[in-house]
């Protein structure tokens, strides 16, 4: 009797002891692929050579087949990075024959590699963005915290007037028809003024004060 009892009692401890090595052999196998997966994401991150370039990874809008239709209408160093406005062939089933325009914020990693940060899409059109005589915006934020972008175009005048809402004035020259001003700061745009070469108002966008 106590021969079976002891038997049984040898029986229970042998399968704790299983259950532990089988658990912490699941427990290690969580571990490596978790590890493997964090060494997988970084190992296969694509390796942008160019800024323009990065415009094909998220949050970016181009693809590897749009890539060589871009247009970089302005460019601007800010905030250890480099702002885009680019022109490019709208997607299939956006506009027919159409164009979008957007900006991202794109940074240098250690590698050399450019990446993309943060975008917004401005909008789709035939001939877009020359539809308007003046079109003016700004965007504020993005993946980093600290940026404010302001942008447009026009078919006629010289020079835009940007009124920040610290009191800051900038003067931004149009080029090629666009206008790209950006700020490493969380502001709000008061009012954009196209003016000509003798500095007289052509037209203005106003926004109100929060």
């Amino acid at each position: 009797m106590n021969n079976e009892g002891l038997k049984i009692h040898t029986s229970c401890f042998r399968d704790n002891s299983s259950s532990k090595k089988l658990a912490q052999r699941y427990i290690w196998l969580v571990i490596s692929c978790l590890w493997l997966l964090t060494l997988g994401c970084l190992g296969w991150r694509p390796y942008h050579s160019t800024s323009t370039e990065a415009l094909t990874e998220f949050p970016g809008y181009l693809t590897k087949e749009s890539l060589n239709s871009v247009e970089i209408l302005q460019q601007e160093n800010v905030a250890d990075g480099l702002v885009l406005l680019y022109r490019y062939p709208s997607p299939v089933g956006t506009v027919s024959n159409g164009y979008c325009v957007a900006t991202t914020f794109v940074t240098e990693e250690q590698n050399n590699s450019w990446r993309s940060q943060s975008a917004s899409r401005i909008g789709c059109g035939e001939n877009y963005p020359y539809i308007d005589d003046f079109m003016a915006m700004y965007t504020v934020g993005g993946n980093i915290t600290d940026l404010t972008t302001a942008y447009g175009f026009s078919n006629r005048g010289d020079e835009v007037r940007i009124e920040w809402s610290d009191g800051l004035v900038d003067v931004v020259t149009l080029q090629n028809g666009a206008f790209l001003n950006s700020r490493p700061q969380i502001l709000q745009v008061q009012r954009i003024e196209l003016l000509d070469k003798n500095g007289e108002v052509l037209e203005s966008k106003i926004w109100a004060t929060p």
